[in-house]
């Protein structure tokens, strides 16, 4: 793959709320957008879990043994996916949309969810912004 292949950048689906796969993705978009590849990042299903105020307050991650160690490393600095998400967003060109679907299944709206969407997206409005790039489905 050339660099221009990543030119219109990536489309990252966000559908699982275990928290490796969510910090994969942080990581994977943080990287990108940090070198200024556009980065769209549509959170859906169960990924919207780990966004959820409470969740993340209680640090009441759905955790396989990897998610288990960057929450009790004690000896790396492993900034959760939401600093890592926000850093990235303040410096490169990412953009982070909740699904408005699974959103309405759970009745919850923007407010229930860490301060990180840019806005709400239906699966159509997704696919139109990620028409152009290169999607991962996570």
């Amino acid at each position: 793959m050339s660099a221009n292949d990543t030119q219109n950048g990536y489309a990252i689906v966000l559908a699982s709320s275990e928290l490796a796969r969510v910090q994969a993705v942080s990581i994977i978009g943080s990287i990108a957008a940090m070198s200024e590849i556009p980065v769209d990042v549509f959170v859906t299903m169960d990924g919207l879990l780990p966004f959820e105020k409470e969740t993340v307050e209680n640090g009441d991650f759905d955790v396989g043994p990897v998610g288990a160690r960057m929450l009790e490393a004690e000896d790396m600095d492993v900034p959760l996916f939401t600093e890592q998400m926000e850093n990235a967003k303040e410096i490169g060109p990412m953009r982070i949309y909740a699904c408005t679907m699974a959103m309405d299944l759970m009745g919850n709206t923007l407010d229930d969810y860490v301060d990180l969407f840019d806005e709400e997206l239906g699966v159509s409005g997704f696919l139109q912004k990620a028409a152009d790039k290169q999607i991962v489905f996570v």
